[in-house]
């Protein structure tokens, strides 16, 4: 028990060191110093700062994780909820766009699913029943073109779309949403500027699917996009 508390302590510090002083400004003897302890610490029951910085990026994962199993266990379509996921994706990374960046494009999309596993061994809390567990290990992962194919490879073999149309959108979805989250790296502080932008995003996205959906419906012959 001691060492989950001593590794809570540094997720906790490192957490405050995200919000007060922004992704890149996450130092190791900042870190350490905020928890109590020498910059030592970290590399011993993490391994290096990138994996403490990951597990702390994935605590501002919390409300849009809740969302996500709210959707997944209540809405049926699964074009609906890959719009509706998409929405709520859009809302919470334009807020943290560096955490978010990192997290499904950079250095911690290798490690995403350990730290998950890593996440959840400190914070069981967090998992509140079977739905919730099923969710995390089949659901969620580092790679939204991925999440996005599952569902949209479903609505292919209800004949709303090819599978070329499938993997199409997810593989655009997921560009454009990079390409937008990197323009503002350096305005998203700006409320009004994010939530434009999220705004911005999901119509380029929303756009995409229902371009796909209305050549299906059009010509009945599974158009491609």
């Amino acid at each position: 028990m001691a060492a989950e508390d001593t590794k809570r302590k540094l997720v906790e510090a490192a957490y405050k060191m995200l919000m007060e002083e922004g992704f890149e400004n996450v130092k190791a003897r900042n870190v350490a110093k905020e928890a109590g302890y020498a910059a030592t610490a970290i590399y011993k029951h993490f391994g290096s700062l990138n994996f403490l910085t990951t597990l702390a990026s994935f605590k501002l994962l919390d409300e849009y994780n809740q969302k996500s199993i709210e959707i997944s266990t209540t809405v049926t379509d699964c074009i609906q909820m890959s719009k509706i996921s998409w929405k709520y994706f859009l809302f919470y990374a334009f807020q943290n766009v560096p955490v978010f960046e990192n997290l499904f494009w950079g250095k911690a999309k290798a490690i995403f699913e350990e730290v998950v596993l890593e996440y959840f061994q400190l914070y069981p809390e967090q998992i509140k029943d079977q739905t919730a567990t099923f969710f995390y290990l089949a659901y969620f992962n580092s790679s939204i073109e991925e999440r996005d194919f599952m569902l949209f490879r479903r609505a292919a073999n209800e004949g709303r779309l090819t599978l070329d149309d499938a993997a199409y959108i997810s593989r655009v979805n997921s560009l454009v949403t990079h390409a937008a989250l990197r323009e503002h790296m350096e305005d998203y502080k700006d409320p009004a500027i994010a939530k434009r932008a999220a705004e911005d995003c999901y119509k380029i996205i929303e756009k995409t699917i229902d371009k796909c959906l209305i050549d299906q419906k059009v010509d009945g012959k599974g158009r491609s996009c």
